[in-house]
């Protein structure tokens, strides 16, 4: 029997049938211009789009499946047929009051409590369980109570509910995507306990998070820092020589020469730095096989500067600048406040190389003595599996997302397809090769204690 669309082009002398059922649905392919089956609307197996042909009620209209996949497209078909029949509607709704009378009634406050403890049994991080509690308890929580009526049960927090609340988030996308990727996770621990059937964030699609530029310091402005350790107000000489500006000095070196983020280094024992001058950085777990330690190597007057920082009133003794008595975070916070004293004092004596053309201040902040730690090492030709390794990154493809356009090789292969083109299309390429690996911001390679 066969089959015709209104409102497609038909062939010369071809009628649709006299009678149509009130309402349908029928999918069909939109071929490109080059595909083999153009012309053939019901050709299941190629790559091409799927559509939808909907008539109802006297009005009929196109609409994408978006698939190219013929099952699925049916299967989208099919939900608009089934959201017509009254039968089905009844059904759903019988089903629905099903699913809710066998799942278990668990309060929501409840099962936030034992996510919590679930967090704490797998020893997370104190920031990570902070973030947490943030997202579940200050927020989910208080939201769900302020609700009319109040949303107190899992069982109330479906598709819709949960889209309400997601909608309603302020901050920065990358502040949504993460704290999303939390929401999710809370509910795959509640779907695992059997007190859910699926999970309602994840039907909802994640904002899509920015990704900033890398951008490292460069040679200059980390001397500039280094230098601005030396200017303590205890010092009226400026020779560097205080307990505090020995200890920023040595915390500083130890970022860009080990590319620890600034919690490791805050919170670094001295064990981990052998005679040899290597520093441990982390247990490589390798799937099937025993973890095998990985070792950095740092310049050996570093080295020798992190051997002899002094203690604080408050150092352990087994550690370089820890007390081993506070929190991470806490330890973060100090270092930054120290930083942004010697960043404020580098900006007074050097105003040129931290701030932009229209005068504001450049970003400036600790993660980047790693942004250089790797971007240094990239320019320099090594490869970026093995940055990746001495950055602790669980993939390769992490790397990559943030340092591919520092690799030398990439960017050498680039500018040789550039003169390639060129070639080809007759324009002098007359300029003199450079190595682009000499092409920072500054110049002038200088020795790890300056």
């Amino acid at each position: 029997m066969e089959s015709y669309l209104i409102g497609l082009e038909a062939e010369p002398g071809s009628h649709p049938p006299i009678s149509l059922s009130t309402q349908t649905v029928t999918v069909y392919a939109r071929h490109k211009a080059s595909c083999p089956k153009n012309g053939e609307p019901y050709w299941k197996r190629c790559h091409c789009m799927k559509y939808l042909y909907v008539y109802k009620e006297n009005t009929s209209r196109q609409v994408s499946a978006k698939t190219r996949s013929w099952e699925k497209a049916e299967e989208r078909a099919q939900e608009i047929r089934d959201s017509w029949s009254p039968v089905k509607a009844l059904q759903r709704t019988l089903e629905a009051k099903v699913r809710r009378s066998e799942a278990r009634e668990v309060p929501i406050a409840d099962a936030v409590a034992l996510f919590m403890e679930e967090v704490q049994r797998l020893n997370r991080e104190e920031a990570t369980r902070a973030k947490y509690r943030l997202t579940l308890e200050d927020r989910l929580l208080n939201w769900c109570a302020q609700q009319k009526p109040p949303v107190a049960r899992l069982s109330d927090l479906d598709v819709e509910t949960m889209r309400r609340w997601i909608y309603s988030w302020p901050g920065a996308p990358t502040t949504r995507h993460n704290q999303h990727q939390r929401v999710i996770t809370f509910f795959f621990f509640c779907v695992e306990q059997g007190w859910m059937k699926e999970n309602p964030a994840r039907r909802i699609k994640k904002v899509a998070p920015e990704q900033d530029e890398t951008q490292p310091f460069t040679r200059e402005q980390y001397d500039a820092l280094i230098e601005a350790t030396c200017y303590d107000n205890r010092d009226s000489k400026n020779t560097g020589d205080t307990v505090s500006s020995r200890r920023a000095r040595a915390y500083l070196k130890l970022l860009r020469w080990s590319g620890l983020r600034a919690g490791d280094a805050a919170c670094l024992s001295r064990d981990k730095l052998r005679n040899d001058d290597s520093l441990f950085l982390y247990q490589k777990k390798v799937k099937g096989k025993a973890s095998s330690p990985v070792y950095g190597l740092l310049p050996h007057d570093v080295a020798e500067e992190l051997r002899g920082v002094p203690p604080s009133a408050y150092t352990h003794s087994n550690h370089f600048f820890w007390s081993g008595r506070s929190k991470r975070k806490s330890e973060v916070s100090n270092w930054i406040k120290i930083f942004g004293k010697v960043l404020a004092k580098a900006s007074e004596r050097h105003p040129k190389l931290f701030q932009e053309s229209d005068g504001q201040p450049k970003s400036a902040h600790l993660h980047m003595f790693r942004d250089t730690f790797a971007v240094e090492y990239l320019l320099a030709g090594m490869p970026l599996e093995e940055v990746s390794r001495l950055l602790g990154h669980s993939s390769v493809l992490i790397t990559q997302k943030h340092y591919a356009p520092w690799v030398l090789e990439r960017q050498q292969r680039l500018a040789t397809s550039v003169r390639t083109a060129w070639s080809t299309m007759g324009i002098s390429g007359g300029a003199p090769v450079v190595n682009i690996a000499d092409m920072r911001p500054a110049s002038g390679m200088r020795r790890a204690r300056s």
